[in-house]
């Protein structure tokens, strides 16, 4: 049987000398590379800042000695070429405040729709009053008066119920004496009359609309002035012109206006506009039908009118328990 050879220590020796030598030998080229290249990095890194204070100061003479001739009209065209970068330079800042106004808190979301809200309807119950004055200036001197003022004083309420019986138009308003609510104050959306504040308590109030059969506005053609009584029929969307002779010139599309007698309402105010006239010829009076103005069903927010002096509001104020 052969016997296996024995490896042999010398050859083993010998190659571990010779990869010594090898990695000894790369190292010290590497170490002589990096030297050279750092000293060639910190030659060139001298001659370029040499280079650049000579440029900067030739620049800087330039600019004062011929400024106007050489350098402004250089400067002028960096700047067209760099306007893309300083629009890029902006994105950021643009970028963070359409996400800050992104992230609005749902509350201040709401809150500012509220204000927004308000400030809508009282401008659109003066402009109510605004138009009026200029289609019926002629007819309407008597505007001077303070209680008839386009920027009288005003309070928003928040109708917070309705009265269950379907034979009332009766409203729960979220303002009442504490406010200064007071019985007869005209109630109004950002259409035209709604009504009038009936019952008073502390803090509520109700108020009876236009549409109830126990309510009647004075009103006049807004065309040609005829005089007449708007009276509730119980249906929302449906009033009677009370005392209206045939002859009469009243047409469709009329708009009715309160005419300010009884002194509940003021003058000039949107109650209706004419959808029927028709004539019996067995009675000396006209059927006259209108629709609301106001939105009798639908408005959320409105307006209570203060329709008489201050003084007067301040003493009844006092006497209310």
């Amino acid at each position: 049987m052969l016997a296996r050879p024995r490896p042999c220590a010398s050859v083993g020796r010998a190659t571990i000398a010779q990869v010594r030598d090898d990695l000894r030998d790369e190292t010290i080229k590497r170490r002589a590379i990096i030297e050279t290249t750092l000293f060639s990095k910190t030659s060139n890194g001298g001659y370029s800042l040499l280079f650049a204070a000579l440029l900067s100061a030739g620049l800087m003479f330039a600019d004062l000695r011929f400024g106007k001739e050489i350098t402004e009209p250089v400067r002028f065209r960096l700047n067209g070429l760099l306007t893309p970068v300083y629009g890029m330079m902006s994105w950021p800042g643009r970028l963070a405040e359409v996400m800050s106004d992104a992230t609005l808190g749902e509350e201040e979301l709401r809150s500012e729709n509220a204000y927004l809200r308000s400030q809508l309807l009282v401008l659109s119950g003066r402009v109510q009053k605004l138009s009026e004055l200029a289609a019926e200036n002629a007819r309407l001197r008597g505007l001077l008066d303070s209680t008839l003022v386009v920027d009288g004083r005003v309070l928003i309420a928040e109708i917070i119920g309705v009265d269950p019986d379907p034979f009332r138009q009766v409203i729960l308003l979220n303002k009442g004496a504490d406010a200064g609510a007071y019985l007869g104050q005209p109630v109004l959306d950002a259409r035209g009359v709604m009504g009038q504040i009936v019952e008073v308590g502390p803090e509520t109030s109700r108020a009876l609309l236009i549409a109830d059969r126990e309510h009647g506005v004075p009103v006049r053609v807004a065309r040609n002035g005829i005089r007449a009584i708007a009276a509730g029929t119980g249906e929302i969307d449906r009033l009677r012109l009370l005392y209206v002779p045939e002859s009469a010139d009243v047409k469709v599309g009329d708009l009715l206006l309160t005419s300010g007698l009884g002194l509940r309402y003021p003058a000039g105010y949107p109650v209706g506009v004419v959808s029927k006239v028709g004539k019996t010829g067995t009675s000396e009076f006209a059927e006259i039908e209108a629709r609301p103005s106001a939105e009798l069903d639908r408005s959320r927010h409105v307006l209570l009118l203060f329709n008489r002096p201050l003084r007067a509001e301040q003493s009844a104020r006092r006497t209310t328990p």
